[in-house]
């Protein structure tokens, strides 16, 4: 398993793994198993991968308050490059910020 705390509500994370990150042109398809948790697969390849975000407290920074989620990624039966290969694309879509 691969855990990440990220900087989204779980109901934004949810619309950019359904929406850009796994489009018609990504290679993964996504379905919903429950509220906040997905599953992945990629046609023609042997890459099983489940999501499930937790929302914690939100982080307080003076007046601003951030959100903070808890992503679980747990895969079965992938191969490393597979692996690999998913997680490029991942902090591609889901990178915040400048810098």
């Amino acid at each position: 398993m691969v855990e990440y705390e990220m900087g989204y509500g779980a109901e934004e994370f949810g619309n950019v793994l359904n929406g850009p990150f796994s489009g018609d042109q990504s290679g993964y398809l996504c379905r919903q198993i429950e509220s906040h948790h997905w599953a992945l697969e990629q046609p023609g390849a042997t890459f099983d991968l489940t999501i499930k975000a937790i929302e914690k407290p939100p982080r307080k920074l003076g007046l601003f308050n951030l959100p903070v989620l808890d992503v679980r990624f747990t895969f079965t039966d992938t191969e490393t490059p597979l692996r690999d290969q998913f997680f490029h694309r991942f902090h591609q879509y889901f990178h915040k910020g400048g810098g």
